[in-house]
């Protein structure tokens, strides 16, 4: 214990006197009797799995706006068309590269559903009416 002891004040004044990156330079110090320093071992194996839960995340965002946004009582909007198809992109390039088979799948049928890629026109049975804002209707003197 009074060796463990000891060991740990030497690498605190050696770190405190040649600073952190000179210290750790080549490598983390042994302890004297076959230890390491506590805590100074690893190398973050938790980054993958934390960057793979924000991507996913953001492409369950970009469908859930798509959703929102793009459709307007279970019909397309055709204004809004190419914006959400641009979106799917980004979301398919994501969900491509966590290798996500269920969001793939998800994207793959939104952008079939949106005509996203295809040069036949939307059906018109499959477009919701577009709303006129107040500021374009028309006036017209009596």
């Amino acid at each position: 214990m009074a060796r463990s002891l000891l060991a740990s004040a030497s690498y605190v004044l050696l770190i405190g006197t040649l600073g952190i990156g000179e210290v750790f330079a080549f490598g983390v110090p042994k302890i004297p009797g076959g230890g390491q320093l506590p805590g100074l071992g690893g190398g973050g194996g938790g980054t993958n799995a934390i960057t793979d839960k924000a991507k996913t995340k953001a492409a369950k965002t970009i469908l859930k706006d798509v959703g929102k946004i793009a459709f307007r009582g279970g019909k397309i909007v055709a204004s809004k068309q190419k914006w959400a198809c641009d979106k799917l992109g980004k979301a398919q390039k994501i969900v491509v590269a966590i290798n996500n088979a269920d969001l793939i799948e998800q994207v793959s049928d939104l952008r079939e559903t949106l005509y996203c890629g295809l040069t036949d026109p939307i059906p018109a049975e499959l477009l919701a009416p577009e709303e006129i804002k107040g500021d374009e209707k028309e006036n017209f003197a009596s």
